[in-house]
């Protein structure tokens, strides 16, 4: 089973006027696991406090004949995420679902 995507982050107190916040320092892919983003971490040598986010889907959810509908995607890079958002505002917030079709269809067409 795909396990997503991990993002460590360090928190970083105030400095200068900013607030203090959780600031992303790694990615890791969705190759890699849980024991792997920590071995990262430890292998950076620095103090401070750290939290491991694990993105691992991603909802598309939309309006359809007056009910929501709600869609799902597995997330394994940051990349692939922004590939999701980039769509997402491309096609105003509706699913390209003919586009998909096709695009499925052309690659099954291929693999024969």
């Amino acid at each position: 089973m795909a396990h997503g995507y991990f993002t460590v982050e360090q928190w970083k107190g105030p400095a200068d006027g900013e607030t203090s916040r959780w600031t992303p320092i790694l990615h890791l892919d969705s190759y890699q696991s849980l024991t792997k983003a920590i071995a990262a971490l430890e292998k950076r040598g620095e103090p401070g406090l750290f939290r491991v986010l694990q993105m691992q889907r991603c909802i598309w959810v939309e309006m359809e004949k007056g009910k929501l509908r709600l869609h799902g995607s597995h997330a394994s890079s940051p990349e692939k995420l922004s590939q999701v958002v980039e769509i997402f505002e491309r096609e105003r917030g509706r699913r390209p679902v003919a586009k998909a079709r096709q695009a499925r269809a052309a690659a099954k067409r291929i693999k024969k």
